[in-house]
């Protein structure tokens, strides 16, 4: 609405160009690509124009206009190629030289509309990004939120399934993808300057929870070194510690999807997800401590379901030390 508004007021022919590079810009998942993309489009445009007022010039002059615009749109094709975000030089070309300018006056009156077009479209989507809540801080939490459903499931399948290494390693590599999109959009929020007044409280504490994540994977991983490096352990587990193990599996599955509900962007029920999350805690600790009571007291699986517990301990507590803050 902005951006037509504004090319309207300018009394723009064609001021759909106005709404189509808004819409571009605004759709950008960061500011800062955003910004990146609305200099593009009015870099290209510019580009775009000045070839087509040289052609322009040439066509008054009597050479054939499909001959023109072919001799253009190689160097405009070929910076497109070389970077594929200015293509729009080309497509600005197309109706500076091609499409007639009738009802327009003076020929050059397209060109300068049209940069006056992208001008008013990157400007008017611009603003609004600017204004719009930001969404590196909402990428980052959604994906802390991937992070913990699948360590949850990763955990899970390990402590059931030890020898399903194809679908372990399927949750492994997408907790990895997960981490590294979580890392990218903290570095994106830092650049907008946003992360920093906003960690005081709870729903802003991704930052913080960034580090334990990692810390839970690598635990996680090492759950199932531990699993498969005692063959013979699952043939020595009783049924009653067998019955305990899936239990907790249940559990760690369970306090995930909680916690991945208290990570993600929508924080409308925030303070119910965190009791939840409190709840679940407190089920996996009594699930998992008697599992590793029914458990030979040598082995290391005892130690790592211990560590696991721990790391979900900690990520709960800072959550709720931001909420006590907040």
């Amino acid at each position: 609405m902005l951006s037509y508004g504004a090319a309207k007021l300018a009394t723009l022919p064609e001021l759909y160009w106005a709404i189509i590079t808004t819409l571009i810009v605004v759709t950008q998942p960061s500011l800062n690509q955003a910004l990146n993309t609305g200099r593009d489009q009015i870099i290209g445009a510019v580009i775009g124009a000045v070839v087509g007022v040289i052609g322009l010039i040439a066509v008054l002059r009597g050479a054939p206009p499909l001959i023109v615009f072919a001799i253009g749109l190689l160097p405009l094709a070929a910076l497109a190629a070389w970077r594929p975000t200015l293509r729009l030089a080309c497509v600005t070309l197309v109706i500076v030289v091609l499409v007639p300018a009738s009802g327009m006056g003076s020929p050059f009156a397209r060109p300068i509309d049209r940069v006056l077009e992208i001008l008013i479209g990157a400007g008017a989507a611009l603003i609004v990004v600017f204004v719009m809540p930001n969404r590196a801080i909402n990428a980052a939490h959604d994906r802390a939120s991937e992070i913990v459903l699948a360590l949850g499931e990763l955990i899970a399948v390990y402590l059931r399934k030890p020898d399903d290494a194809t679908h372990a390693e399927d949750l492994h590599r997408r907790s990895a993808a997960a981490e590294q999109a979580l890392d990218d959009a903290i570095t994106e929020a830092g650049r907008e300057h946003i992360i920093v007044p906003v960690k005081r409280t709870r729903e802003n504490v991704i930052d913080k929870v960034a580090p334990m994540l990692t810390r839970l994977h690598r635990d996680a991983l090492f759950l199932g070194q531990a699993l498969s490096g005692d063959p013979q352990l699952a043939e020595r587990l009783t049924s009653p510690t067998r019955d305990a193990l899936g239990m907790t599996a249940d559990a760690f599955a369970e306090l995930s999807k909680a916690l991945a509900a208290t990570l993600d962007a929508d924080k409308r029920k925030q303070d119910g997800n965190v009791r939840e999350a409190r709840t679940s805690f407190e089920r996996l600790r009594s699930a998992s401590n008697a599992a590793c009571a029914s458990m030979e007291k040598n082995t290391v699986l005892p130690f790592v379901m211990n560590l696991l517990v721990q790391d979900f301990g900690d990520l709960i507590a800072t959550i709720e030390a931001a909420d006590g803050r907040g």
